[in-house]
């Protein structure tokens, strides 16, 4: 049962990684501008986690924190904008005293859930994925729109630690050291499954090179996955 190569110490060993995580990526985003490139980082050591492969959890947060910190945080910025316009239409139609059409609060619930529906996927996609911003945030929402069972239950895992403070405060210590790294380790699963059929082998994109048509087909995301780019 204590041996190291043992299921039961494995499962020791994931939950200290998950704990890790959980702690580094709270760090990471106490400047709150950083906070892309640690979503970023975290679903990097999400997928590694998922797939097994040998690494420090640190050590390869902060790598790919690093390698990923400018593009991240533009995304992130952008998302910043975006959520702060929309929270202020949202004051606006709660509490200016102007009675709008139905059309029109429908149309902005609308745009919420395509938002979010996008925010879900964009740090995962450049955690992945070589690409442009341009082409990342693109991709996230036209991934996050052909896989909608998918993108919701991402957007419904973010709910689980708070149902579980609601109807148990007497976890909190448990979910704040362990909460954002299952939720990132859970996400990786599902995530995993869907980038699948978007991935191809560093063999295939030299035999295949990338045309206008074969990437829209493709979401346009690049063929070879950035977790494979990444020197470990």
């Amino acid at each position: 049962m204590f041996k190291l190569e043992s299921p039961f110490m494995n499962f020791l060993n994931k939950v200290a990684d998950v704990m890790i995580l959980s702690v580094v990526f709270m760090l990471a985003c106490v400047p709150v501008f950083t906070a892309g490139a640690a979503l970023t980082a975290a679903y990097y050591m999400g997928f590694k986690m998922v797939k097994n492969e040998e690494t420090y959890i640190i050590r390869g947060f902060f790598k790919a924190f690093k390698e990923n910190f400018k593009q991240a945080t533009i995304i992130w910025l952008l998302v910043l904008l975006l959520v702060a316009v929309m929270a202020v239409d949202y004051r606006i139609i709660l509490y200016s005293g102007i009675s709008f059409a139905s059309w029109m609060r429908i149309a902005t619930l609308t745009v919420t859930v395509i938002v979010l529906l996008g925010i879900v996927f964009v740090f995962p996609m450049q955690a992945r994925f070589e690409n442009t911003v341009k082409n990342t945030i693109k991709n996230a929402f036209l991934m996050a729109l052909s896989h909608l069972p998918s993108a919701f239950l991402l957007i419904i895992v973010y709910a689980v630690p708070y149902l579980i403070l609601y109807f148990v405060p007497q976890l909190l210590p448990a979910v704040f050291l362990l909460g954002f790294g299952c939720i990132f380790y859970f996400k990786s699963f599902v995530l995993l499954r869907v980038f699948k059929k978007y991935e191809t082998t560093p063999e295939e994109a030299i035999a295949e090179p990338d045309t206008e048509e074969t990437i829209q087909e493709n979401m346009d995301a690049e063929t070879e996955p950035a977790v494979e780019n990444h020197a470990d």
